[in-house]
């Protein structure tokens, strides 16, 4: 018997969206939250980021060897969260989630779209 589940693309949009987003949201606005200092805030944060650099492994997405709505649902997220400290951002050790991220946004689609 199969037994059904949510699907990964299902669960890693969820996990964005119940635990990531929070994090995202006091590093990039630390001073609203003072509880803290924004490296902690960073920090929490990374245990997301460190996971899929972890699923990039062998190969350029997320899920598979193409995009799925995963990757397309979670790249806002993690671009935002890049550029709170770019620099901090590029010298991390997350270079399979860098180049990931650097795909979708010189992607065509991508600078069709942010065009001002």
């Amino acid at each position: 018997m199969i037994r059904r589940g949510r699907l990964p693309s299902a669960a890693l949009i969820e996990e964005n969206d119940q635990a990531f987003k929070v994090h995202l949201n006091r590093y990039k606005y630390a001073e609203r939250y003072p509880e803290q200092p924004m490296t902690f805030y960073r920090a929490e944060g990374e245990v997301f980021l460190r996971k899929l650099d972890e699923l990039l492994a062998g190969r350029d997405y997320l899920l598979a060897d193409h995009p799925s709505l995963a990757d397309v649902a979670l790249m806002p997220f993690i671009r935002q969260f890049a550029h709170v400290d770019r620099e901090w951002f590029a010298q991390t050790p997350y270079r399979r989630l860098q180049d990931w991220l650097q795909r979708f946004l010189a992607s065509e689609l991508f600078t069709s779209i942010m065009k001002k």
